[in-house]
């Protein structure tokens, strides 16, 4: 029989249905951090001005829990039945929580030859999702519980391409191409471009809250929460190392990454993947450059 369990009354004490089959208390739901973040933005943006609708989070049922492990939640998919003030229209409510991702542009760059002579390492590893063994992709993965987004991303580059880098050598393009944005609301907020950087609900009423640092980009906002934060870095080498890059293999292999690199030429990239990241962080690349904000 599913039980059903009430959210702290910060979040309105939204009810929360659960299935029997799945284990899942109140507090490890709320001490999800992909949960506790979307309910609190979602809250937040409920409450804000651009709701001229009045739409109202009624209920949310749990569909299925991933964990990592025996006891971390990895990824989380609920139905939120969100309706408006004349109860006419609901909203579609399928929503996979997983958190905030990187994605990182790793460039090599030739000693001695022209500055925009840049290669891309792309990563060829399996992606079952999108049914094949070897998708060619920008190095990326997922920030942890406390992590921070520079933070895992110089991780993911020691993983993944065998570089190791200081977080301050990264440049963020999220962050760049976001500060300049003319779709900011007068006050600088980021809800009128779709980022959504409600400041979260405080526990206490007198308690002054951040707006949480999403400045990336929706990877698919029609069911994932995932906000992808994308940074660059450039990699300096002797252009007679330039093949030993090649056909590299890399990963985690007791995690079960298999990984070869590949090199791409950067002004050739657009055409040389399908992955989607990598055509977002080239693209925030060109943008600030030709807008002369690139720090390279």
């Amino acid at each position: 029989m599913s039980s059903t369990i009430a959210l702290p009354s910060i979040y309105n004490s939204i009810s929360v249905k659960i299935p029997p089959h799945i284990p899942l208390t109140q507090t490890e739901l709320v001490e999800f951090p992909a949960f506790k973040s979307w309910i609190s933005r979602l809250t937040s943006s409920l409450r804000s001005d651009n709701n001229p609708d009045g739409y109202t989070l009624r209920h949310l049922e749990i569909i299925s829990v991933v964990r990592f492990g025996s006891t971390r939640i990895g990824f989380l998919m609920l139905n939120a039945e969100v309706r408006d003030a004349d109860d006419k229209v609901s909203l579609p409510g399928t929503v996979l929580l997983r958190g905030p991702s990187v994605g990182i542009l790793a460039l090599l760059h030739p000693e001695g030859t022209p500055k925009n002579n840049l290669y891309v390492i792309l990563v060829l590893q399996p992606r079952l999702a999108g049914a094949t063994t070897s998708m060619a992709e920008i190095p990326a993965g997922m920030l942890d519980d406390h992590g921070s987004f520079a933070g895992a991303a110089a991780k993911e580059i020691e993983e993944e391409v065998g570089i190791t880098i200081s977080e301050d050598k990264l440049i963020n393009l999220s962050e760049l191409a976001i500060q300049s944005s003319p779709l900011l609301d007068k006050d600088q907020t980021k809800e009128s471009i779709g980022l959504a950087n409600a400041p979260p609900v405080s526990e206490s009423p007198n308690q002054e809250t951040q707006k949480q640092n999403l400045d990336g980009l929706f990877s698919s906002a029609g069911l994932l929460d995932e906000v992808i934060t994308y940074h660059a870095f450039v990699h300096e080498i002797p252009e007679d190392e330039l093949e030993q890059w090649k056909g590299r293999l890399t990963g985690l292999r007791d995690k079960g990454e298999r990984i070869t690199l590949k090199l791409v030429k950067f002004d050739e990239l657009w055409k040389a993947t399908r992955d989607s990241k990598a055509l977002c962080a080239w693209a925030l690349w060109k943008g600030l450059e030709e807008a002369g904000r690139l720090p390279y």
